[in-house]
């Protein structure tokens, strides 16, 4: 199973670093989850897509499912209020989903 590593160096700055990979992680769980529930509500057959795209100055995570983009979600919106709170820019178009975190340079 491929996996991918973060190492930081033992200093305090970088806490928030690892503290945004959990925030990534639970975001993208919480809009893939939420897909689910809408192909599920639906009785749709179709794949739930995940695309992560590293931008050079953005983070970029597509999330796009085959329900009907007119389906109300089942939990009143409450799985994007979540994603809302963790990532900076969050474009919903009824079934794709695009979460943006921006990307500092690293500092030498």
């Amino acid at each position: 199973m491929p996996r991918a590593t973060l190492s930081i160096p033992p200093a305090a700055e970088h806490v928030r670093t690892a503290r945004l990979v959990d925030d990534v992680r639970l975001a993208v769980g919480e809009t893939v989850a939420r897909a689910v529930v809408r192909c599920g509500a639906g009785a749709v057959a179709g794949d739930v897509d995940l695309v992560m795209r590293d931008e050079g100055d953005r983070f970029v995570v597509e999330v796009t499912d085959a329900s009907d983009p007119a389906v109300p979600d089942a939990d009143d919106g409450v799985a994007l209020a979540l994603v809302e709170a963790l990532v900076p820019e969050v474009v919903v178009d009824g079934s794709h989903v695009t979460l943006t975190w921006p990307l500092r340079p690293l500092i030498a």
